[in-house]
């Protein structure tokens, strides 16, 4: 069975959050979805959310975008809820200037994930040097980290391998112009490799249109299963595997 291990039930872009609620529900091929926050407000709704939903588990953070007038006291007392499974997403962007913010929230996110033996989900938009030289000069992560629809990059990818860290792929490695995302998939071993939608966003080839679903999964499973020569089988279990192994507490 599936694992979306990054998606955005709540999102502002969804009308009508319980048709696509229901639809993973009724969804027997997913087994279950990781609804990642992006503040403190969506963070606790994704919560609610796994509450009365049995695939729903949550991931709680602040994301570099929306740092303004976010407590993380009560980020922390949000993260010991049982069906949160990860601190994310969380990282850098270089779309605004306000860098030594963004890297003091990183910073006391990783930290607060190594207290509670959380993993981390990054979000990197062109900062994978900086996330990594934040790793090493700071803190880094201790119990999981995976960079989520990791812009590709294969001297990047060595360290992230070389640390046991994963890499996510998402729709755009199903683009026709995807030929960077298909190296780092080809270099990346079959171990420290997840798959997500990124739900409501970034929607795989034939679907780049329509709003993203979970369901649509498979069509980034499908094209992993042509990169790799291997059956769609084969890429269900592995990703499987490998997200049970990065989210601990989705198997408790």
């Amino acid at each position: 069975m599936i694992i979306d291990s990054h998606m955005h039930i709540n999102s502002i872009v969804l009308d009508d959050k319980t048709k696509y609620i229901n639809a993973i529900n009724k969804n027997f091929a997913i087994e279950s979805v990781i609804n990642v926050g992006l503040n403190y407000a969506s963070s606790k709704e994704s919560i609610d959310i796994s509450k009365s939903n049995f695939k729903f588990f949550s991931s709680v953070g602040i994301h570099p975008l929306y740092i303004e007038n976010q407590d993380l006291k009560n980020l922390y007392d949000l993260a010991i809820s049982p069906k949160v499974v990860a601190i994310g997403e969380i990282g850098l962007d270089n779309i605004k200037g306000n860098f030594e913010e963004q890297k003091r929230y990183l910073i006391e996110q990783i930290t607060i994930a190594n207290i509670l033996h959380l993993p981390v989900i990054i979000h990197s938009n062109n900062c994978n040097r900086l996330v990594i030289d934040i790793f090493e000069r700071f803190v880094k992560p201790k119990y999981g980290c995976v960079f989520h629809c990791f812009q590709p990059d294969l001297e990047d990818l060595k360290y992230l391998v070389y640390n046991g860290f994963y890499i996510s792929f998402a729709g755009r490695i199903t683009y026709n112009n995807a030929k960077k995302s298909i190296e780092v998939l080809n270099a990346v071993p079959n171990n420290l490799f997840l798959v997500e939608t990124d739900s409501p966003y970034i929607s795989p080839e034939p679907l780049r249109k329509e709003i993203n679903e979970s369901s649509n999964i498979k069509y980034i499973i499908k094209k992993i299963a042509e990169i790799k020569r291997c059956s769609y089988e084969e890429i269900e279990r592995i990703t499987s595997e490998n997200t049970k192994k990065m989210f601990r507490r989705l198997t408790l």
